[in-house]
This record gives structure tokens, sequence and C-alpha cells, in this order.
């Protein structure tokens, strides 16, 4: 073989490599998690039945209803989105209504209202509130809100399978003090960007619950379709289960005020 083409052929090669690898390069932590929210945002707004179980480690279980509904604001006006959520079930809490804003701006906390039809009073959540349990399930009132990605400090783990499909995972720490997780650390799949488990650490970095995630395909966007939490500390589960989901229906700037929270939404 002609030596000049050897070496040509080698260069090449080398190159064709080295171009590949740096086109493969892997991803930074905060570059998964932002990749895989923007997968979610892909919808409009969402409307749908969500029902929770909340079982007891002896396996009790009390059930609750509520009607829910969401619209992605995509950061016009300084908001991500907002999310209103109307108790149905059981009769002595229907009524019972939450609304978050969860807002764009770099510092700025999220809004969460609770409305008491019994007192007809609507309280606004406040800061110290958010690590309380949302309506006695395994999730927080700031774990139904959306982080924003420089709200943590986001890791890549490497990857690993879970349930068949491999998976990025990736730990995110939070900057601020008043917390009461040290670090979430979450699978995203690999095939869709999905979120399928999230681990969560308390402050003495044992872990304290675990969220995995069921998905479902409407229109080709990716919504939950169930998603359970298991508290290891105290064994308490909680599942949520979404039905009857409707989504980009053209929800309205007026279906997210303190007036839809209290009287609800006529649809």
């Amino acid at each position: 073989m002609n030596i000049k083409y050897t070496i040509f052929m080698f260069g090449f090669l080398f190159t064709q490599s080295t171009v590949g690898f740096a086109q493969e390069a892997p991803l930074s932590g905060a570059e998964i998690i932002q990749k895989s929210r923007a997968h979610a945002f892909q919808i409009q707004d969402q409307k749908n039945t969500v029902t929770l179980k909340l079982i007891e480690r002896g396996g009790a279980m009390k059930r609750i209803v509520a009607s829910r509904y969401w619209k992605n604001y995509r950061g016009e006006g300084g908001i991500d989105s907002k999310m209103l959520l109307i108790t149905e079930f059981p009769e002595d809490s229907r009524g019972v209504s939450f609304l978050i804003w969860d807002y764009a701006k770099e510092g700025e906390a999220d809004d969460l209202w609770l409305y008491l039809p019994a007192l007809r009073m609507v309280r606004r959540i406040s800061g110290q509130d958010l690590n309380d349990a949302f309506l006695g399930s395994d999730l927080t009132f700031g774990d139904m809100g959306q982080r924003r990605l420089d709200e943590d400090e986001h890791v890549s783990l490497g990857e690993e399978g879970y349930r068949g499909v491999m998976c990025y995972f990736v730990q995110s720490s939070p900057k601020e003090k008043e917390t009461i997780y040290s670090k979430k650390v979450s699978w995203v799949s690999k095939e869709d960007w999905t979120i399928l488990k999230i681990d969560y650490y308390g402050l003495d970095q044992k872990l304290l619950k675990r969220q995995t995630i069921d998905w479902q395909e409407v229109r080709s966007l990716s919504v939950w379709k169930q998603t359970q939490v298991k508290n290891f500390q105290n064994g308490h589960r909680t599942i949520f289960e979404v039905s009857d989901l409707e989504v980009n229906i053209g929800l309205q700037e007026h279906d997210f005020t303190e007036r839809a929270l209290k009287q609800g939404l006529k649809r």
C-alpha cells in the first residue's frame, strides 16, 4: 500500500474520531435538567383530575380527589407557570383550593395561596410553610412548584439503567439555607428526557423519600400518568393518579386569579 495513502487515511480517521468525540462530549448536570424541563414544558396548558391515595404504614388509606389546572407562561411577564388545584372529595374538604405562581426571575420566591371555604378566607402561604405536607401527602408545598434551574447546583453523576431505560442521574443541591433537603438525585431518561425517579435526602444525608413517575403520551406530548412517593422515615406512601386529562385547551389569565381560587372554574 502506498505510504502516503496510509498516512492520509490514518490522519483522516483520527480527525473523524476526534470530531465525533467532541460532538459527544458529556452534558453537564444543569444541561440535563434543562433539557428535561424543556421537554416537559412543550405543553401550553392542561386540565386533569388528580386522585391522591394517602397510605399509612399499616395499610390504612385516605383518598382525596381534586381538579388541577396548569398553564405555561414560558417566562412571559416574569412567570414560568401557574397552577390552580380545587379539592372535590372528601365532602368536608370540598372547595379547599390552592393557587401557585412559579416565577422565572432569579431570587424571586414563588407565590402560593390557600382558600378555606368554611372560613371564606384566602391565606397566603409563607416561605416557612413551603416545607409543610401538601394535603397530608409525602410531597411538600414547595415540591408542588417548579424550582428554577438557578436555585440548585446540578452535578451529573453518570449514567445507569432504571426499569430497562438508560438514564442520566443528576444530583441537585439547593443553594438556600432554609430547606429540608440536602440534595435530590434525579434519573432522567436518555430516550425522551422524562424524569423517572427522584431520591430526596434529608439534612442528615440519609434517604428521606423516593418518588417514581410513570408517563403517558397525549398528542405526542409527555405528561404524568401516575407518581408514587414513599417516605423512608415513617413508612407512609402517597400515590398521585392522573385522569380526565386534556391538554392545550386555551386556559386564560383569569383562570388563575383569587376569584378563580374562591369560585372555581366553569369548565
